[in-house]
């Protein structure tokens, strides 16, 4: 458990952890799926949604890569389809901030420390996100998967934040001076290899607190607004 003192930035995720994902991430990817020919229901079907669920978190191009069997042609189609599913779901409402999120985001900054939001997925998503649910003024730094070399579960993302914060700022801080805040399994992974000194998961999302604590989770909070009762 960290003093406020020591850190410097929170760093979230957002489906499951900052926002209810109520499995629009599930519902976006079979609709892509089925506009590339597949039929929902089907065993095939069955066993990718559990690839998908089981990787949540993890950069969906890549993930829809691997379904595609390294096909990239069709995984940028599939993944295009799955970036414009998830578009209209969020425009149509149906994703939503966690009670007390806006609000958590604002106290840690009126504490000194800067908010940061990361996901999974890439940049038109994470923008309309932001501009959906009026994010723009309550945090410092986003980053997308799509805008650094490797997704999670490697520690990118978390980088290119803490980069962020020092050219902003003109300082020198490192991961361990950030907590890192995730509902899946690589959340923790990559709070962990960044060597973030709080690698907190959440259990509003996809997987649960034995799963988090074996990935590497310093804490497991009931949500992410319990974050400032430990730092």
């Amino acid at each position: 458990m960290a003093p406020v003192s020591r850190i410097k930035m929170a760093i979230f995720d957002v489906a499951g952890t900052t926002a209810h994902d109520d499995g629009l991430v599930l519902e976006a990817f079979e609709g892509a799926m089925v506009s590339m020919g597949m039929v929902r229901g089907t065993p095939e079907m069955d066993r990718m949604s559990d690839y998908v669920v089981a990787t949540m978190g993890e950069r969906k191009i890549d993930v829809f890569t691997h379904l595609c069997d390294g096909d990239v042609a069709r995984a940028s189609a599939a993944h295009d389809h799955f970036v414009e599913g998830y578009i209209g779901l969020v425009n149509a409402g149906r994703l939503e901030e966690f009670s007390g999120v806006t609000d958590l985001f604002n106290q840690l900054r009126d504490q000194g420390i800067a908010v940061a939001i990361t996901t999974g997925f890439p940049r038109e998503i994470l923008s309309n996100v932001i501009e959906t649910l009026d994010w723009a003024s309550h945090i410092d730094f986003s980053v997308a998967a799509s805008e650094v070399t490797a997704g999670r579960p490697a520690p990118d993302m978390i980088f290119r934040c803490i980069d962020l914060y020092n050219k902003r700022f003109d300082t020198d801080i490192s991961a361990d001076d950030v907590a890192v805040i995730g509902d899946t399994e690589s959340d923790m992974k990559s709070g962990v290899t960044a060597g973030a000194q709080i690698v907190a998961g959440v259990s509003t999302g996809t997987h649960n607190s034995e799963q988090l604590f074996n990935a590497g989770a310093t804490d497991v909070l009931k949500g992410a607004v319990d974050l400032i009762t430990i730092c």
